[in-house]
């Protein structure tokens, strides 16, 4: 349906081979209205490096975290891959082969990641806090990969990551509302890196809502004042990104207006505007699983 809120509803326009990622997409001011956050969205199915604005040693003038996620939802523990990611001046290096976050703080001098051996495709984020991609080189002869690797509570080892991952709970909303998604979650804030994002990443397996009850029994929606958010439905059918392969009904409007329903079928965020009332949101049908992110600028 059309609303006051159907500017919010953007389907995600999916990008071919580019190198060693087989799908992907780039979404930046343009494409969210806002200057808050921008995403690089990758599904890698090969070795090498991955894409990013100069394949040399550079900075960025804003904050960027790096996510690496599983695409095999039966399997989220494990990437899939090798991944290292050289830090700092020095090249530090950073080897990891499960599901990991990497924050890299303005100005910070790096190489975008490097997959050395891949056994299935896996997910790449990056989530920068600036409307547009952009990077500066910081060091024209730097090479990666020669550097020293990094040690146990060394230099910028607070700056990776392992992602903890935990089951649905069936009980989340209360046994009284009790259902059963499927899939597994996983979480990262960056107030402990003084870093303006929180993200959750969720695979849907089942049908079901999300959204918190009143005391009434019905869903409540709610908005953000102080923040953007943008809520991003995602496939896991890793030779169609664009179709979700389920329904989505995403509802929005406040308690003194009418409810409008937005049905998903595609790949789509629904980019919450400060003071956009939201919510609940039901996954009517799930033929395949879907991921489910919330990113918000605090």
């Amino acid at each position: 349906m059309s609303g006051k809120y159907e500017s919010m509803k953007k389907e995600i326009p999916i990008h071919g081979r580019e190198g060693i990622v087989k799908l992907g997409a780039v979404l930046e001011q343009d494409f969210f209205d806002w200057d808050s956050f921008s995403v690089r969205y990758c599904l890698v199915d090969g070795a090498g490096m991955i894409p990013e604005e100069t394949p040399k040693q550079h900075t960025h003038d804003y904050d960027q975290v790096l996510w690496f996620l599983s695409a095999d939802p039966g399997d989220m523990l494990h990437l899939g891959a090798e991944v290292e990611i050289d830090l700092g001046e020095e090249g530090i290096r950073h080897r990891f082969a499960t599901p990991h976050t990497v924050v890299i703080p303005k100005g910070t001098p790096h190489f975008s990641p490097i997959v050395k051996g891949i056994d299935r495709p896996f997910f790449f984020l990056s989530i920068n806090c600036a409307g547009k991609l952009a990077a500066s080189v910081a060091d024209e002869a730097a090479q990666p990969e020669t550097g020293d690797w990094a040690r146990f509570f060394g230099k910028y080892s607070m700056n990776v990551h392992a992602l903890n991952y935990g089951a649905t709970d069936p009980y989340h909303y209360g046994a009284e509302h009790a259902q059963d998604l499927g899939g597994y979650s996983t979480f990262f804030s960056g107030a402990n890196s003084n870093v303006n994002l929180t993200m959750a990443w969720s695979t849907v397996c089942n049908p079901g809502f999300l959204g918190p009850w009143g005391p009434d029994g019905k869903h409540m929606p709610h908005a953000h004042k102080d923040y953007e958010e943008a809520l991003i439905f995602l496939s896991m059918d890793l030779d169609n990104l664009t179709e979700l392969h389920g329904e989505v009904d995403f509802c929005c409007g406040g308690p003194e207006e009418e409810t409008e329903h937005y049905k998903l079928t595609k790949a789509t965020v629904m980019a919450m505007q400060k003071d956009a009332w939201h919510l609940p949101l039901h996954f009517d049908k799930v033929d395949k699983p879907i991921v489910f992110i919330t990113l918000g600028n605090h």
